[in-house]
């Protein structure tokens, strides 16, 4: 099952150079020209959250497969008749799905690595890890939607809302300290945040094992709950 998912996103390849180009986009237009308002080491600053936001799409795309198996190809009846258990399974979808979204940010995960100045260091395994472990979040979040949805304007829009939460409620473009206190909460518990944490430790060449390790907690638990929600769907 990992390996048609990651067969699926490699058989469209102008998803792929689609998703390369609003990396780019990000990251040369919008990330660039808030550093040339502000100043170079804003661009810096907020130049991961371009590739992030990436690996968020990518992610998203897995709960898109799995409602488009359901609802529009018709192969979740075939696909649950092979001679795997439902839990291996659903393990596969997620595991799949990670497996996508780096490979689908590879490409800028090694920019923001040649930005950082880590491209040829070990710290670039660490760029990949907090890839992974931020994706295995978006993953199990958008299976458990998918689950749930029962049309595709339900899965865009439920979509649509998590990613304004990632994308707008976290440190992306702005410290914890310029949102209203109010808010400052949900923007500390944000994963988004965290994993904008660890990739900025690489650039100050700081220890990125506590954002990692704070931000493994929210995504093995998306992860848990997008598996709970298939093996409750297989059982329809």
């Amino acid at each position: 099952m990992i390996e048609r998912d990651v067969k699926i996103l490699f058989s469209d390849t102008f998803l792929i150079g689609i998703m390369f180009a609003n990396f780019c986009i990000d990251l040369f237009v919008t990330a660039a020209t808030f550093g040339n308002l502000i100043g170079s080491s804003y661009f810096l600053r907020i130049a991961p959250g371009s590739n992030l936001i990436t690996a968020m799409v990518a992610a998203f795309q897995s709960g898109r497969d799995i409602w488009r198996e359901k609802y529009i190809k018709d192969l979740a009846s075939y696909l649950l008749t092979l001679p795997i258990s439902r839990r291996i399974f659903a393990l596969s979808r997620i595991t799949g799905g990670v497996a996508r979204s780096v490979i689908a940010t590879f490409p800028g995960t090694l920019v923001i690595s040649y930005l950082y100045g880590i491209l040829f260091s070990p710290r670039l395994i660490e760029a990949f890890v907090i890839v992974g472990v931020f994706s295995l979040g978006i993953v199990g979040l958008s299976i458990a939607v998918s689950a749930f949805a029962s049309t595709i304007e339900v899965f865009a829009t439920v979509r649509s809302a998590i990613q304004l939460y990632l994308s707008f409620l976290s440190t992306i473009f702005y410290d914890v300290s310029l949102f209203p206190a109010i808010v400052q909460p949900i923007v500390q518990t944000n994963p988004m945040t965290w994993a904008m944490q660890a990739f900025r430790a690489l650039q100050s060449q700081g220890s990125t094992l506590y954002p990692i390790s704070v931000l493994v907690g929210p995504s093995l638990a998306f992860a848990l709950l997008g598996a709970f929600c298939y093996l409750w769907y297989t059982k329809l």
